[in-house]
């Protein structure tokens, strides 16, 4: 009996330790995730969202660009963003002219729309993912630690926060000494052909989105981070307070 008190003590300490080491990982594993999922599922809010064109087409001044009143450049982001969201291969844009309908985009740049619905498709399916990923820890957590589960979500975060914050600031110089570089970047490093290399006086998807449109698209994404991550500080916070006083 009193041979066996210490392996069963040395035991127990070793799956405490276990849980320990475990319960780190998944607070980092936690911490490196949250802002990608936010980013992306901010980027998912943005493309679906009715506000960033009407905002768009004002501040780029589309009407007169394209010479499409404001009714059927909204038709046409119904169209671009249902079609993110079906099966279909194609985009067809169609928009009335002169009490006629007809289709907006070239054979280059309904190609490039391919693409970019294979990214945007992408993004969807990657942002459930983590979602999902996401809730499977905070649930473990809650499983395994309990009440330590709150202090422990605020740390995940702070941490998660300041990696973001660093990664904010450095994208958000880049961009401002030159965003053209940055965005060219992207299509390089997103799409593999230059279907994306469109005429901006004679094709109409890159006049309806010009450069413009998504640097302070990119703002929005910025901004909308930063408020989530201030939501979920808030949130963690009444958590801990309440479990506190438990």
């Amino acid at each position: 009996m009193l041979t066996a008190m210490p392996q069963e003590g040395l035991k127990t300490t070793h799956e405490s330790l276990n849980r320990k080491r475990a319960t780190i990982a998944g607070a980092a594993i936690f911490a490196l995730l949250l802002p990608v999922f936010l980013i992306l599922f901010n980027v998912s809010y943005v493309t679906n969202s009715e506000w960033l064109y009407d905002y768009g087409w004002w501040r780029n001044d589309i009407a007169n660009r394209t010479g499409l009143p404001v009714e059927q450049l909204n038709h046409g982001a119904d169209q671009i963003k249902e079609y993110f969201g079906n099966d279909a291969e194609f985009l067809d844009l169609q928009v009335n002219v002169g009490g006629s309908s007809i289709s907006l985009y070239k054979e280059r740049e309904i190609l490039h729309m391919v693409d970019v619905k294979a990214l945007m498709q992408s993004v969807f399916s990657i942002t459930r993912w983590l979602g999902f990923a996401l809730l499977v820890l905070v649930l473990a957590s809650a499983f395994t630690i309990g009440r330590n589960t709150a202090p422990l979500l605020l740390r995940s975060l702070r941490w998660s926060a300041i990696g973001t914050g660093v990664f904010l600031v450095v994208f958000g110089l880049t961009a401002a000494i030159d965003f053209g570089w940055l965005f060219t970047q992207f299509h390089f490093l997103s799409f593999a052909n230059d279907l994306w290399l469109l005429d901006p006086s004679s094709d109409f998807l890159i006049i309806m989105f010009p450069q413009r449109f998504f640097v302070e698209a990119t703002l929005f994404i910025g901004l909308l981070t930063v408020i989530d991550f201030a939501l979920l500080f808030g949130v963690a916070r009444v958590v801990r307070y309440r479990t506190l006083r438990r």
